[in-house]
């Protein structure tokens, strides 16, 4: 179990990067396509785990109750990584690696999501704390 504030912070990271590439990994095993062109050596990936990362940091960083923090950010990766496996799938599925303006809007879209999902189960969490 993970202690400290660090540990936590440090493991939301990783598991961020273990998402993103472990997808692209296994999806390109599966059916031998990239969602970005250049495969793992694009450098978006890496942007894309930072950029996703950053609400979970930020929650992290935030709240002071070690307990309900570290329930809301295993809830909040949990769904996050279920929304971001079903949108990779969909993009390799499309059969064309994402280059320009499509990449552009993948790295505004869902590191949005991942703060969208962030916020509304801190706010859930709150409410129900406050009932």
């Amino acid at each position: 179990m993970l202690k400290s504030k660090i540990s936590k912070l440090v493991g939301s990271i990783v598991w961020v990067f273990i998402l993103v590439y472990g997808t692209a990994f296994l999806f390109r095993l599966l059916f031998g396509s990239y969602m970005l062109e250049g495969g793992m050596a694009n450098t978006s990936y890496g942007i894309l785990a930072l950029l996703c990362a950053v609400p979970f940091v930020l929650i992290e960083i935030t709240e002071r109750r070690k307990k309900s923090t570290f329930d809301l950010a295993l809830i909040s990766l949990g769904l996050f990584s279920i929304l971001f496996f079903l949108v990779h799938l969909v993009i390799v599925f499309s059969g064309e690696a994402m280059q320009g303006g499509a990449v552009t809007r993948a790295l505004i879209v869902l590191p949005f999501s991942a703060l969208l999902i962030v916020a509304t189960v801190h706010f859930t969490v709150q409410n129900e704390k406050a009932s």
